[in-house]
């Protein structure tokens, strides 16, 4: 495995925080705003299965499962299955602002063997900012972008 720095990516969400952590981490997972049929144990260990078509205009599923959660703060799953296992490690964390709002950190630690596999972390990073782009819109207007 090549040794990079895990991509960061930060968001400031004008909703409450109970309202943002539910957005994300729920049974459903990011149905209707980003996912099209995407489900969460919401337990440390649990299964998460993602399911894409509306973004992607093909069916796109992948699965993963829950490190740890801590209820309103983090959110911590391995995802994004490839033949020698599950390439990417996301740590969310959910902090309330002192005006109400919300930020959003996603840490996320996608492994990689060599240069020829980079596109599979462009392809993380690409997508962790069309969510946030998406989610946002969806919690501060109420929008679904899709």
């Amino acid at each position: 495995m090549l040794k990079l720095t895990p991509m960061k990516f930060i968001e400031y969400i004008d909703a409450p925080l109970k309202k943002v952590w539910n957005t994300f981490v729920n049974k459903n997972g990011w149905d209707p705003w980003f996912t099209d049929g995407m489900k969460m144990e919401l337990k440390d260990g649990g299964e998460i299965f993602f399911r894409w078509e509306r973004l992607t205009k093909e069916v796109v599923t992948d699965k993963g499962y829950t490190v740890e959660i801590i209820p309103y703060k983090l959110w911590e799953f391995w995802w994004y299955e490839y033949e020698d296992g599950f390439r990417s490690k996301v740590t969310m964390k959910f902090q309330e602002n002192i005006e109400g709002g919300t930020w959003i950190s996603i840490i996320d630690h996608t492994l990689i063997k060599t240069l020829d596999e980079i596109d599979i972390r462009y392809g993380c990073a690409f997508g962790w900012g069309q969510m946030l782009t998406l989610a946002k819109a969806y919690l501060e207007k109420n929008v679904i972008l899709l």
